[in-house]
C-alpha cells in the first residue's frame, strides 16, 4: 500500500515536470514564431528600401531584381540564379550584360559562366562617378539648348504683342514674379492679402531690394495685420527704405495683383487660394493696365498709412 502511494506521487510529480516541461517548450516555440515574423517583417522593409535606392540610382526593376541577388549569394551561373531571383534565363543573360556595363557585375570564365556583383563599395562609386557624369552632360546639354533658343526668349515690353496669359505652377509663378521685380526700373505698385505677400516676399526679397537699390519706387496695400508685431522681419527692413511705402487697406483684400512700371500686371485667377492652387494671368494690354492702375490709386487713397 506504502509502495503504490509513493509510485502515485511520483507520477503526478513526472506529470507535473512533464507539463511545466510541454508549457515552457510551447511559450519557446511561441516566442521563437513571433520573433521570426518580426525579422522576415524587417527584411520585407529592407528589401523595399534596397528596391528604392537602387530605383533611385537608375536600375530597372529586373536590373534592381537580379543585382540583389548576387549581392546575398555571392555569385552564380544563369541557371542558379534564374531560379533565385524568379527571372527567365535569357533575360538573365541580357540584363547581367547590362549591369556589367554600368560596372557592378563581373562574369567569371567557367563552365558554366558564372556571375558576381562587384563588392558594394566599390560599385557603389561606379554607380555615384556615373550619376554624376549624367548630371553634367544635362546641364552642358541645357547650356547648348539655352544657347539655340536665346533668341526666342522673352523679349522687352516695347517689342511684344499685347497679350493675356495663363501661368501656372508654384514654381513659374515665383520665377515670373521674380523677373518682374529684376526687370522693374521705376515703379511697382502691389496689393496683396496677407499670407499672399509673405510666400512671395520669402523668395523675392534680394529682388525686392535690389530694386529699391536701383532706385524703384515701391507702393504695397495689405491687409491690415491684428498686430504689428506679425509684420516679418524682411518687411521691416523694407520699410525703412526711403522708396519703400505700405499702406494698410481698411477692407478685406480681394485682390493679388502688381502692376511694374505701369507697362504690365499680373492678378491671381483665385485670390484666396495659395500659389500652387492658383494661375496668375499676366498682361500688358493698355486698356486692362489702365483698369488695374485706377483700382490701385482708388485703393490707395483710402488706405491707412502705417506707422511703424
Amino acid at each position: 500500500m506504502k509502495l503504490t502511494r509513493e509510485r502515485r506521487l511520483v507520477l503526478k510529480l513526472f506529470s507535473r515536470v512533464k507539463l511545466l516541461i510541454s508549457q515552457n517548450l510551447i511559450s519557446k516555440i511561441d516566442y521563437l514564431r513571433k520573433r521570426g515574423e518580426l525579422i522576415k517583417n524587417s527584411l520585407v522593409v529592407y528589401e523595399k528600401e534596397n528596391c528604392d535606392f537602387l530605383t533611385q540610382l537608375g536600375f530597372t526593376n529586373t536590373q534592381t531584381k537580379i543585382y540583389l541577388t548576387l549581392l546575398k549569394m555571392g555569385g552564380a551561373s544563369a541557371k542558379t540564379l534564374s531560379k533565385n531571383a524568379n527571372v527567365p534565363t535569357a533575360i538573365i543573360y541580357r540584363t547581367v550584360d547590362e549591369l556589367q556595363r554600368m560596372g557592378v557585375v563581373e562574369k567569371e570564365i567557367a563552365a558554366p559562366l558564372k556571375f558576381k556583383a562587384v563588392p558594394l563599395r566599390f560599385g557603389l562609386q561606379v554607380l555615384m562617378l556615373r550619376l554624376l557624369q549624367q548630371h553634367e552632360d544635362i546641364q552642358e546639354k541645357a547650356k547648348r539648348f539655352l544657347h539655340r533658343f536665346e533668341d526666342y526668349e522673352e523679349g522687352s515690353l516695347e517689342d511684344s504683342d499685347y497679350k493675356f496669359i495663363v501661368i501656372q505652377s508654384k514654381e513659374r509663378i515665383m520665377q515670373r514674379m521674380k523677373l518682374q521685380h529684376e526687370n522693374a526700373k521705376r515703379s511697382a505698385d502691389i496689393i496683396s492679402t496677407w499670407h499672399r505677400l509673405l510666400q512671395i516676399m520669402d523668395f523675392c526679397f534680394e529682388c525686392y531690394k535690389q530694386a529699391l537699390e536701383r532706385g524703384v519706387k515701391y507702393r504695397v496695400i495689405l491687409e491690415k495685420p491684428k498686430k504689428t508685431s506679425e509684420l516679418s522681419n524682411n518687411l521691416r527692413e523694407l520699410i525703412t527704405e526711403p522708396n519703400f511705402e505700405l499702406r494698410f487697406s481698411r477692407k478685406a483684400m480681394k485682390t493679388n495683383m502688381g502692376i511694374f512700371d505701369k507697362k504690365e500686371a499680373t492678378f491671381n485667377f483665385y485670390p484666396s487660394k495659395s500659389l500652387k492652387e492658383s494661375p496668375i494671368i499676366w498682361t500688358n494690354h493698355p486698356s486692362f493696365l489702365s483698369m488695374c492702375k485706377d483700382h490701385f490709386n482708388n485703393a490707395w487713397k483710402s488706405a491707412v498709412h502705417f506707422e511703424g
